[in-house]
């Protein structure tokens, strides 16, 4: 299994070789257009209300669909951020770690980041259900909060099998590394 996924080149060239991975990264694709298509209809939202208020007749309810949109946007990127290696790591202290090591706290974090992912995926399902059972709704709107929890959950869940993925691909390295 050949896996490059911290190329510098397009996500489609650098995508990952197997069908596992490529699955999981057409996925994550697909999310993260879809978080862009939510991001455009919030800037959109955006714009008419600000244009609004300029004639007295501001869109009611424009903050209640930005911050539902940003949540499902923000939640969106996050398995195709992880898949790239694109989050955000601190390596001050770990740089001159032996590459064996730094392979094993690279695994060691994709496994926690999975487990954290998975408790999410749960708690949210538990959520989503509370809230759809009591009803809840946005202020203005009115519109059923349980809605926004949905794209939510379904990217937490491609997230934690993202981590899980590239646990195993980093595992590999890990394993590569030691006989090298």
């Amino acid at each position: 299994m050949k896996t490059d996924l911290s190329s510098d080149k397009y996500y489609f060239e650098a995508r990952p070789k197997d069908r596992i991975g490529r699955a999981l990264f057409l996925i994550s694709v697909s999310l993260t257009l879809f978080g862009g298509g939510v991001l455009l209809f919030i800037v959109f939202v955006s714009v008419i209300s600000i244009s609004g208020r300029a004639f007295s007749s501001p869109l009611m309810g424009d903050f209640e669909l930005v911050e539902m949109g940003c949540a499902v946007a923000i939640f969106s990127f996050l398995p195709l951020c992880h898949l790239k290696n694109g989050n955000v790591i601190v390596d001050f202290f770990s740089s001159g770690f032996p590459l064996w090591v730094r392979k094993l706290l690279d695994a060691s974090s994709c496994l926690l980041f999975g487990v954290v992912a998975s408790f999410f995926t749960w708690r949210m399902t538990l959520g989503a259900g509370d809230m759809f059972r009591y009803n809840e709704q946005t202020m203005l709107l009115k519109l059923p909060v349980w809605l926004a929890f949905v794209p939510g959950i379904f990217s937490f869940f491609i997230l934690a099998l993202v981590c899980f993925y590239t646990f195993f691909v980093s595992i590999k390295a890990f394993n590569t590394s030691i006989r090298d």
